[in-house]
């Protein structure tokens, strides 16, 4: 059985028809995964099984962090409670799915990346960010300079604009993301 085919039976039987908007997310996630797969030379079926299981644990509450996470993870998702569904989706992939290192980075920082990402890793990010059933503003635009070929700038533009809704809400960028952010904003400078 495919990576991919395995990903997306366990996926859909975790949320057990009860997220149906979150399901067609992460369809959407591994169609856009799959497409920017094949552009960049990664393996198609790699790349959409992570886009599958990227949000495996969206919905899990956090009496699981102690079982799988460090302390210091779970200190980091007390203070940025976002993250919590990532660190642990990427665990649960270690688990039921596969231990490619590479796969696992790519969901576990699939929220706004980490410094010096593999191109898994940055298909990964975008592609949660871009795919076709996201209605934003900024998720279309950044959809169109991804699609027209320019994927540093499309992450740039794509961490410009979750920090300012971080920022409009009064709180504080994570460190890691303004890293990541000056970053892709030195690349597109050159």
């Amino acid at each position: 059985m495919q990576l991919s085919n395995k990903a997306y039976e366990l996926i859909k039987s975790h949320f057990n028809n009860k997220h149906d908007k979150r399901l067609k997310h992460v369809e959407g996630v591994a169609k856009m995964a799959e497409l920017l797969a094949l552009r960049y030379g990664i393996d198609p079926d790699i790349a959409k099984a992570c886009g599958y299981f990227h949000d495996y644990s969206k919905y899990d509450d956090y009496t699981l962090a102690s079982k799988y996470l460090s302390q210091d993870e779970i200190a980091e998702c007390e203070k940025y409670p976002f993250l919590y569904h990532a660190y642990l989706s990427a665990y649960h992939f270690r688990e039921l799915v596969s231990d490619d290192i590479d796969m696992f980075n790519a969901i576990y920082n699939h929220v706004f990346g980490r410094p010096n990402m593999s191109k898994l890793e940055e298909i990964i990010m975008i592609a949660d960010f871009t795919e076709e059933n996201r209605e934003y503003d900024d998720c279309i635009r950044v959809r169109k300079i991804l699609l027209d070929g320019d994927m540093d700038k499309a992450i740039y533009e794509s961490l410009k604009a979750t920090i300012l809704v971080v920022e409009a809400k009064g709180e504080t960028p994570h460190p890691r993301q303004l890293e990541v952010f000056k970053e892709y904003e030195e690349r597109i400078k050159k």
